[in-house]
């Protein structure tokens, strides 16, 4: 098969990630161009992809050219890039969201498409970012103006999707709500070859992995240090970002020096910290929210607890003081990850859902 993928995605993102796995995976075997756009070239896609073609677009440091001219300057340089691709009649074009308009342009301009809608546009349909009280008449019109453009931008655009991919069946019913559209679940993945278990001390109590942010669940975690006379040992990291932040080998490492992973994310879609934790055999602690629901098994590959830190801490104290529960839930981790969600199982899956477009 001929394929395109296109993408207009930061480095740091999972969404980010389907493009790389699926892409490494479906090469082998088919013909997968890239589309993407950024303010600087991807070094490491020319590796992957049969093609890749590069459209630099610079951000403005204006919000306001930003959310005016700037999206306009983006929807003629779509138009651009779906005539190349019209051109080469591809099979089928892979859609991933865009870190401008959440739902591309492209998606109005190209025919059998696929588009993988991570989530929601979180700042028109989420309650965590609606505007703060305090907020000036001036500052908060403009940002009421700004959200509803968005939103019918967003909107307008997914629906002339093809299919829509959800990464979980809690981004599935928040699509359902925003959008109206019946989207199929396929799961994200892991590389088990390379997150796996690593024979090594356990130098640190508890791994957090994420920006020290509300919304990424560090209140909770700071909250629940305050319940303790000597803390456990914690790490913090960050992932990759443009070089800024920790790269995936170095990640592995983190997890494997760790006895508990961490995953408080406020809302979150699905979350690639858990299966990447359960892949090298550490327990996850996760809040009993949003896609961590589905990815962690409570009581046998970690704990899904209430966003309370007395709950978190309980659950902290028991996975430490029993080196054999640990083990087991680690085993039993890794266990569910190899058996529901590895990147080739996913790209499979995404592959059988794509050769419904060549039936129609």
């Amino acid at each position: 098969m001929k394929i395109a993928f296109f993408h207009e995605l930061t480095s740091l993102s999972g969404a980010r990630k389907v493009v790389e796995e699926y892409g490494r995976i479906l090469s082998k075997e088919h013909e997968v161009d890239l589309y993407y756009v950024d303010d600087i070239e991807d070094a490491i896609v020319s590796s992957i992809f049969n093609k890749v073609y590069y459209f630099k677009f610079a951000g403005s440091k204006s919000r306001i050219y930003r959310d005016s001219i700037g999206l306009i300057r983006l929807f003629f340089l779509h138009k651009k890039i779906a005539k190349i691709m019209q051109d080469k009649d591809y099979d089928f074009v892979f859609i991933s969201p865009s870190k401008f308009t959440q739902a591309p342009f492209l998606l109005r301009m190209t025919k059998k498409t696929i588009y993988f809608c991570q989530e929601p546009l979180r700042m028109v349909y989420d309650p965590i970012f609606r505007l703060p009280e305090d907020l000036n008449y001036f500052k908060k019109l403009y940002e009421k103006i700004n959200r509803l453009s968005r939103k019918v931008i967003d909107k307008n655009n997914i629906s002339k999707a093809k299919i829509v991919l959800a990464n979980s069946l809690f981004s599935k019913e928040n699509i359902k709500k925003a959008y109206g559209i019946n989207a199929i679940v396929c799961y994200l993945g892991v590389d088990t070859d390379k997150f796996k278990p690593v024979r090594t001390n356990k130098f640190t109590d508890i791994l957090f992995i994420g920006e020290k942010e509300n919304i990424e669940g560090f209140d909770l975690f700071e909250n629940t240090m305050t319940l303790y006379k000597k803390k456990p040992l914690f790490s913090f990291v960050s992932r990759d970002a443009k070089g800024i932040g920790i790269n995936e080998d170095s990640l592995v490492n983190e997890i494997n020096k760790a006895k508990i992973a961490l995953s408080l994310s406020k809302s979150e879609p699905f979350g690639l910290i858990p299966i990447e934790s359960m892949a090298c055999e550490a327990p996850v602690i996760a809040v009993n929210e949003g896609g961590f629901k589905e990815s962690v098994i409570n009581g046998k590959t970690g704990f899904l607890i209430e966003r309370k830190p007395e709950e978190l801490k309980d659950k902290i104290d028991l996975l430490l003081s029993d080196d054999k529960l640990r083990a087991q839930m680690g085993e039993n981790g890794r266990k569910l990850v190899l058996d529901k969600f590895t990147w080739v199982k996913s790209a499979n899956r995404f592959l059988n859902i794509a050769k419904t477009i060549m039936k129609s």
